[in-house]
C-alpha cells in the first residue's frame, strides 16, 4: 500500500486509482501507522475498503514523516566506475573502500532538513555550490537493535525517495569529512516523497531505476542494485549502532559522484523518481 501525509497532519492512503482515504481513528501519524501497521493492518485495510475516497490533490502532500528521530545517510554507497549515465552502479571512479570500511563512513541528517513535495531546497546565504543526491529512502517500522542481516528488511516500514543536498562550497574546505554534517544538514536539505510504499510492494529493493531531472535535463539515472552495501546490510548495521525506532529514515547512498552532477541555481525544478515508489516534485529558492 501507499501511505501519505497531508499538511494538516492527518495521514491518508492512497489508493491504486490515485485517490486518498483519511485513516482518522486508525492512526494518530505516520510514525504511528509504522509502528503499529504490522498488527492493525486488518484495521487499515477495512478503513480503505469502508472510507470515502477523494481525489489526490499533490498540492496538499507533506513529508511523509515530518520529524523522524533521526536520519542516517549512507555515504559512497555505490560501485560507480563509469562515466555513463545509464550505468546502473553510478557515474565516477570505481570505489576502493572495502564495504565494511564504508559503512563507517554513514553519517546524520538532522530532522529539521526535512521538507516535502512540492517544497523549494533553499539555498543558505555564503553557500552558493548546492547539488542535490537522488537516493532511495528506508523507513524504518519498528524499534530495532542489533539486527542480523537476514532480520534486517522485516524491521522496515516501507520505501520513499530522498535528495540528500549538499552545500559543497561552504565552509573553508579545510575538512570536508568533519564538516559532512554541516554540509549536509541545512535546513531543506532532506526532501522526502512523496509518500511511502509498504515493503510488500517491493520485493526486492536492489532492484529499482531511478532518476532524476532538472529542469527536463536527466541528470542521474542508476539502479538500486549498484549499492555496494544493500539495504539489509545497512539497516542491520545502524542497529548495532543505536536503537532504531519507528519512521526513522535510511538514506541508502548517491550513485554519482560530485563532477556528474548538477548544481543548482533560484527557479530550477527537480523530479526525482524511483520505479515502483513514485515522483517527488521540487523546486530552488534562495533563502532569505
Amino acid at each position: 500500500m501507499r501511505f501519505a501525509t497531508l499538511k494538516d497532519g492527518s495521514v491518508a492512503a492512497v489508493t491504486a486509482d490515485d485517490k486518498t482515504v483519511l485513516l482518522d481513528g486508525v492512526c494518530d501519524s505516520m510514525t504511528d501507522l509504522a509502528a503499529s501497521y504490522e498488527t492493525n493492518r486488518a484495521a487499515v485495510e477495512r478503513a480503505v475498503s469502508e472510507g470515502s475516497p477523494v481525489a489526490l490533490d499533490a498540492a496538499q502532500l507533506a513529508a511523509p514523516v515530518p520529524a523522524p528521530s533521526k536520519i542516517w545517510a549512507a555515504a559512497g554507497n555505490y560501485h560507480r566506475g563509469s562515466k555513463n549515465l545509464s550505468s546502473a552502479g553510478g557515474r565516477g571512479e570505481t570505489r576502493e573502500t572495502p564495504p565494511d570500511e564504508l559503512l563507517e563512513h554513514i553519517f546524520l541528517k538532522p530532522p529539521s532538513a526535512v521538507v516535502g513535495p512540492g517544497e523549494n531546497i533553499l539555498i543558505p546565504p555564503n553557500a552558493e555550490t548546492v547539488f542535490p543526491e537522488l537516493e532511495l529512502c528506508v523507513v524504518i517500522g519498528r524499534e530495532s537493535r542489533d539486527l542480523s542481516v537476514d532480520e534486517a528488511l522485516d524491521a522496515v516500514f516501507g520505501y520513499s525517495v530522498i535528495l540528500d543536498v549538499t552545500a559543497r562550497g561552504y565552509g573553508s574546505g579545510k575538512n570536508l569529512m568533519g564538516t559532512r554534517c554541516v554540509r549536509k544538514g541545512f535546513d531543506t536539505f532532506a526532501p522526502v516523497g512523496p509518500w511511502i510504499v509498504t515493503r510488500d510492494e517491493i520485493p526486492d529493493p536492489q532492484a529499482l531505476d531511478m532518476r532524476l531531472w532538472v529542469n527536463d535535463d536527466m541528470r542521474q539515472s542508476a539502479s538500486t542494485g549498484g549499492m555496494i552495501n544493500g539495504v539489509a546490510r545497512l539497516v542491520s548495521y545502524l542497529s548495532q549502532v543505536g536503537t532504531l525506532f519507528p519512521g526513522d529514515l535510511v538514506a541508502s547512498g548517491n550513485p554519482d559522484a560530485p563532477a556528474f552532477q548538477k548544481q543548482l541555481a533560484p527557479g530550477d525544478e527537480l523530479v526525482a523518481e524511483i520505479d515502483g515508489i513514485g515522483r517527488l516534485q521540487l523546486g530552488v529558492a534562495r533563502a532569505s
